[in-house]
This record gives C-alpha cells, structure tokens and sequence, in this order.
C-alpha cells in the first residue's frame, strides 16, 4: 500500500490506518501486506502535531502498488495540484485502488474520481464539500467502499476502513484477532455515521430522537418549531424535550443552536462563502445576530476564526 502525505495531515489518520497491518502480517506470521510512505517530493512530511514524518520516496517512484490513499489534514492547497491530481488519476487508470482519507476526498473531487461513486469525509468538512460538490454522491458515514474508491473520515475511522479491507483479503478471525491486539472491544462498519460535534447523540438514543437530530439538520436554513418537530417525528412536544434533556442534557432549542453553530463554524473553516450567507444558510436572521451568538458559544468572533484558520 502506498501513503501519500500532505504537510499538516493528521498523524493519528495515518498511524490508524497503517497499525492494522503490521499487526495482521505478525498474526499471519508472513508479509501479507507491505507499505510506503511518500511525500510530493520525497522530502520530510510535517503533521498536524509538529512531528515529522520521514518519507520513502516522490509521488510516481517505485513500483506500482494495490493501493494508493492521500492523505490529508485541513490544508488540502499544494505547490504544484496539477502534478499530484494527474498523479491520481494515472494511478486509477492503472487499476490501483485509490483511497482517501480525511481531506483527502477534496483531492479525489478535484482529479474527477468521484463521479458516480459514495465517498465521506470528515463530519467539519461535510457542508462546505456538499456546497462545492453538488453532483458527488456524500455521506456522513465514518468510511465508504465503492469499489476501486475508497475513504474515510479520518482519525480512528482510518483503522475500520483498514479493517474491512483486510476482512476483504482474508477472513474474519483475522480481523477479530487483530482488533484484540489493539485492545479495539468495537468494530465499527459502514453503516455508523459520525458523530458531530457537541451535538452528537449517545448510542442509546432513541429512533425518534435521532429522527428529530437528522431533521433538524436537514432545516437548518428555515428551522422548525418545536410543535413540528414533534409532530414530523410522531411524538408530543413533552415528550421530545424528556428525550432531548436525558440523551443530551439540552432542550431542543439548544441542541439545535449547538448544531447549527457548529454547521457555521465548519463553513467558516472549509469554505469562502461570507459570513452573511453563513447565517443565512445555519438559520440565523441577521449577520449581527450570528455573530454575537457566535462569539458567545465559541468564544471567539467569526472573523476572527477564519483568519486564524489554515
């Protein structure tokens, strides 16, 4: 497997992804699986948290491999993106499995690899990929194999995608054993969805609640009344605000303020949309009132987040 890394990448995406198989070749007792790490231009990667990561070599050198995932962090900008989506798309159009993980689904949108296929990526990046991509196939599944494209959200997702393509070479016993190796009491498929943020729900939630979260999601623009809300999920209004109090210890007006300020600040981050729009698109009636609101929940005005984002 060949790793290509960005500067700034996470190195808990890239560790997760690639501990699964040096413990399945130590269960095996034989080499199933062989890896590389490479760099733009074979020079050092710098990660997320300041460490450096040496590099085996340039994109394009050695052999070809069975798969090739980029890998990346919030900054998906490089010197020379012509040479790396080229690089991409020789290597698909060699039959190599191409994957991505985290950011690096931008990547693959930007060199054309996702047309007509399911793809995820990070829950931050979600709303701002769905703006710039409105023809991609996303979810907000935790990892997504659709044939010879692969990816994942990044973080320990990177390890249940590595798991299920090991599962895919061998068999189950095998990916049971190696979860026990890394204290893993979780497998985690395709079918979980990522959680977002403060907003995320317990698994214990129930159907009706999880219903209501997705439609609040989906409403953010024009959010619903509480009424409504309870309706569309076939419960009362009393009933709803117990669910929301004992599975998240907010009202329903203050998990959906918690969502929707979440959604902006991920659109603050990934996105060059204004601010008013920004607004407008997570519910709130004014600029004024997004940023106050804002800046009470974070701690910090908008325009001051987005300057200091990468």
């Amino acid at each position: 497997m060949e790793f290509v890394l960005l500067d700034d990448v996470s190195m808990l995406s890239v560790t997760s992804a690639i501990e699964p198989l040096r413990v399945a070749n130590r269960l095996a007792g034989r080499a199933c699986y062989d890896w590389r790490v490479v760099s733009l231009d074979g020079a050092p990667i710098r990660a997320s948290n300041g460490l450096t990561l040496e590099s085996n070599g340039a994109i394009g050198e050695g052999p070809l491999p069975d798969y090739t995932f980029i890998c990346a962090g919030l900054c998906v900008d490089v010197e020379n993106p012509n040479r790396l989506l080229a690089f991409l798309s020789r290597r698909h159009a060699a039959g190599v499995t191409i994957g991505a993980i985290s950011m690096g689904t931008v990547l693959l949108a930007r060199a054309g690899l996702l047309r007509g296929r399911t793809c995820t990526l990070h829950w931050e990046s979600l709303p701002a990929f769905r703006d710039d991509n409105p023809d991609i196939t996303v979810t907000d599944a935790i990892y997504e194999i659709d044939g010879r494209i692969v990816s994942c959200s990044g973080g320990m997702a990177s390890l249940d995608l590595m798991l299920a393509l090991i599962g895919q070479d061998h068999n189950k016993r095998l990916v049971d054993s190696i979860a026990n190796q890394l204290q893993l009491n979780r497998i985690r498929t395709d079918k979980v969805v990522q959680s977002t943020g403060a907003s995320r729900l317990p698994d214990t939630a129930p159907k009706q609640l999880r219903l209501a979260c997705a439609i609040l999601s989906e409403n953010m623009e024009t959010p619903l009344t509480l009424p409504d809300l309870a309706k569309s999920v076939g419960t009362s209004r009393r009933t709803l605000e117990r669910m929301f109090a004992k599975h998240t210890g907010m009202t329903p007006a203050k998990f959906a303020k918690t969502q929707r300020l979440e959604r902006a600040r991920a659109l603050l981050i990934n996105s060059n949309l204004a601010l008013l729009d920004i607004a407008v698109m997570t519910g709130f009636r004014s600029a004024a009132h997004f940023s106050s609101s804002f800046s009470a929940h974070f701690d910090i005005a908008p325009s001051l987040l987005r300057q200091s984002a990468p």
